[in-house]
């Protein structure tokens, strides 16, 4: 495999980024229920998890750029169709979260029932129409 090519640096660069999440995410569960930090140390904690998935957007969207026009055209095709489903999805758990007063999912988990979603729509987005 060609390490220069659109698929390799994403493939590389996806990794890292979720490498740092896996790290970042677990050194803030343990520091906080060992430490029991309050006020703005609990909330950088809290937000440090998310930072990496920033750099997956920004990578996805790098790809997105360096691809050929064949497969720019499907992948945007593939995120619209997987954010509208997300969208859809989230919309109607919120529905029923507060007509139901329950709690079906946590809101972090949006962003996995996007790549869930897409992952779901590109078998059958083969094409840029």
């Amino acid at each position: 495999m060609n390490l220069k090519s659109p698929a390799a640096e994403y493939t590389i660069q996806m990794i890292v980024w979720m490498t740092l999440y896996v790290g970042l995410l677990t050194g803030a569960i343990l520091y906080i229920k060992t430490n029991h930090p309050t006020g703005p140390l609990l909330y950088a904690l809290a937000i440090l998890p998310a930072l990496p998935i920033g750099g997956t957007i920004v990578t996805f969207l790098r790809f997105i750029e360096r691809s050929d026009e064949y497969i720019r055209a499907m992948m945007v095709r593939r995120v619209l169709i997987a954010m509208g489903l997300t969208l859809f999805l989230s919309t109607a758990i919120g529905f029923i979260e507060n007509f139901t007063e329950t709690q079906l999912i946590e809101r972090y988990l949006v962003y996995p029932m996007f790549w869930a979603c897409f992952g779901l729509v590109s078998p059958f987005v083969r094409g840029s129409k």
